[in-house]
Formats: structure tokens, sequence, C-alpha cells
């Protein structure tokens, strides 16, 4: 039987109307909230091609959100953005995934293992926007359910030669319309960018068959996201990393 809630976020998908948040959608466990994803991503037909994760809030608890590729965009790209509405806007290290990680609660991975599973790692940008009209009503694992809040992404070429490159201290800067918004070193909330995705690679739990080759995983936002609304170019760059652009239309 399919979950109210997962009919409520196909609806929004299909409708790109943003319904209000009723308590009885609730999921009440983290696992709740994966199947719901999985019932959302197979009611939708859509393919995922990449992760966010991230830990519930003060918990050593992983989890994981899947980013569909229809809301993939490649670095240069637009993205549409309805009059009126508005995207929250991160910028992020990125890993792409040279091989399968499958689950493995009784052996966590260690850091190196997860870098040599990568291909690559790139600069992106994150857009984050609620399904529902009134995203502070929304209850944690329920928006774990709503794949965190991910509205879409935008991927770059990245770099193939890596293992230098120091991922907790390099300096990211984030332009809107040619203005600097965002100029630190480091910045991610757990210090280095990849805590999470170890976290989340070892226990996994989705229902959408894991982090496969060929995805990529997202690590956190290095900035405090600006919201921002109407026609913006959009340039986020990482030291070593290079540079990911994309024009918002409204």
């Amino acid at each position: 039987m399919t979950h109210a809630l997962s009919s409520v976020l196909i609806e929004a998908y299909q409708s790109g109307v943003n319904p209000h948040w009723s308590a009885h959608l609730a999921p009440q466990t983290l696992d709740e909230s994966f199947k719901i994803q999985g019932e959302v991503a197979r009611g939708l037909r859509a393919e995922v091609a990449g992760w966010k994760c991230g830990f519930q809030d003060n918990t050593d608890v992983a989890f994981g959100a899947p980013i569909f590729s229809v809301n993939q965009r490649i670095s240069g790209g637009h993205w549409h953005l309805p009059s009126g509405a508005g995207v929250k806007v991160e910028v992020e290290i990125a890993l792409r995934l040279g091989q399968d990680l499958p689950p493995r609660p009784h052996q966590p991975y260690r850091r190196e293992e997860i870098l040599a599973a990568c291909a690559s790692v790139f600069t992106g940008i994150e857009l984050v926007a609620s399904r529902f009209a009134d995203v502070a009503n929304v209850p944690f694992l329920a928006r774990v359910a709503d794949n965190f809040n991910q509205a879409g992404y935008v991927v770059s070429e990245g770099k193939m030669d890596f293992a230098a490159l120091n991922l907790a201290t390099l300096r990211s800067r984030l332009w809107l319309n040619g203005t600097l918004a965002h100029d630190a070193v480091g910045g991610h909330q757990m210090g280095d960018p990849l805590i999470p995705v170890i976290a989340f690679a070892t226990k996994q739990g989705d229902d959408l068959k894991g982090l496969t080759s060929g995805q990529f995983i997202t690590t956190g936002t290095l900035n405090v996201p600006p919201l921002v609304s109407g026609r913006n170019e959009v340039v986020a760059e990482i030291e070593g990393l290079g540079e990911c652009r994309l024009m918002i239309d409204a």
C-alpha cells in the first residue's frame, strides 16, 4: 500500500503546485522515509543521478536522499524558476563514483576506500526547495522523504587527480549576477566533507539500490545558502576543482 505522503509528493512533482503540510502525512521512522523516497521515484519513473547525505539532527544517524536525473543540469545550463518562487543556492564538493559502494554496516568504510572508489571530484551547485508551501512546519523525517528538499543539482567536469587536495580546507566562492555572495576557506559543518558520505555509504538503507558506479554523492553545503528569486547568473568556484555555472531563468 502506497504511503499517503508518497501520493502527495508525486502529485506535487507532477502538478507543480506546492501543498500545505498536514501532520497525518508524517513518517515515523527513517526506514519509512526511505520507503517513501522509493515509492515517489518509482511513481515518477525517475532515475537516480546522485545522492545527498547528512545526519539526523543532533545524532550520528546518517541519511541519504536521491537526486533525480530530470533535476540534474550540466554546468552552463539553465534552470526555470516560476515567477514568485525562490530557491536556496549551495556550493558543494561532490564525488563521482567509479565503482559501486554496497552497504557494509558491520565493516565501516574507511576514508581511503571512499576516495579510491571515486572517479573524480567536482564543484557542484545544489538548488534547495521543498515540495511543501510551508516547509518550516515539515518535520525532519518528512523532509528526508521529500529527498531532503532537493530541487536541482548542477554538475561540473571536476578533477580526476584529486589525491593531493585537502577537501576540508579548500576555498569556495559564490557569485550571483556578478556580485560576490560567499568567499571562505572550508566551511563544511562537519569539517571534513567526507564524514557524512562515509557514514551513509556504510549503512545506506535506502529503497533505490544504493550507491552505484556513475552516480555522484554531494557532501553538503560550504556556504550559508542565500534565497534567490528571479533571473540569476550563478557561478560557484572551489579551489582546485574549478567552476560550476547555472543560469536561473524566471
